[in-house]
Order: C-alpha cells, then structure tokens, then sequence
C-alpha cells in the first residue's frame, strides 16, 4: 500500500516538474540575419563604406549569413556576443559600429567590455569577412 502511494507521489511530482519546464519561456536562439541587420540599422559610415562598392547593407547580412553558417561553437558564439555588445553600446549613443568596435578593441584585457584581444578578434572575424565578400562579389551573397 505504502510503495503505491510513493508511486503515485513520483509521478506528481515528476508531473509537476515536466509541466513547470514547459511552461518556463525557453531562451530565444539567435537569428544570424535578424542580428546583422539590427547592428547595421541606422549607421550610416557603415553603410558608406559597403555601398561605395556597389553592395547594400542586405548583401551585407546575406555573406554575413553564410558566412555564420560554416562557423565553429566558440567562434558562433565570441560573435554573437560580440554583434549584441556592439549593438547594446551604440543604442542611443550616436556612436557609429566602428566606433564602439574601436573602444572594445582599445580594451585589450577585456575588463571594461569583457571582450579580450583574441576573443575581439575571433568574434570580429566573420562580420570583417562578410564585409569583404559584400564588397568584392555582393551577387554571390544574394544568390544563396
């Protein structure tokens, strides 16, 4: 009798437990092109720099997806933190991406930003390539 109601007491609880898990709002995954063109949006020596070439800032986030795509974890993720960074920074300071790219590269110990030299440069690494497929060939970024 006893075994039976800790059975039934398990399962509650087990219950319980499955339905607060579902219930809890799991974390959001990031969105390669949603994220570029939030950083991109509104900077206007950014977009200079890329349509001066004959690219537009969407060939921009095109290579930068593709180029998302191919990328290691760690790398995937020192670059996301990097684009939010960036991105959480240059809200509401007027400040350009290249701007705050170069406070953050200034901080070579990672204690004001948390980004150190080689974490700054593997995250900077796949958005400064995509920079320059968008430049060189934007229609091959398009074509994906």
């Amino acid at each position: 009798m006893r075994w039976g109601k800790r059975k039934t007491s398990a399962s509650l609880l087990a219950g319980v437990a499955l339905a607060a898990c579902a219930s809890t709002p799991a974390e959001q995954a990031v969105q390669p092109l949603a994220l570029c063109q939030t950083m991109v949006s509104g900077d206007t020596q950014l977009e200079l720099r890329i349509t001066n070439r004959g690219a537009t800032l969407d060939d921009l986030c095109a290579c930068y997806v593709q180029i998302e795509a191919g990328l290691d974890e760690e790398t995937r993720a020192d670059n996301h933190a990097l684009m939010t960074k960036i991105i959480e920074m240059r809200d509401g300071t007027g400040l350009s991406t290249e701007d705050v790219a170069e406070l953050m590269e200034n901080d070579r110990d990672g204690s004001l930003y948390g980004f150190t030299e080689e974490r700054m440069k593997r995250g900077a690494q796949p958005v400064e390539d995509a920079m320059s497929k968008a430049r060189r060939d934007p229609a091959s970024c398009r074509a994906s």
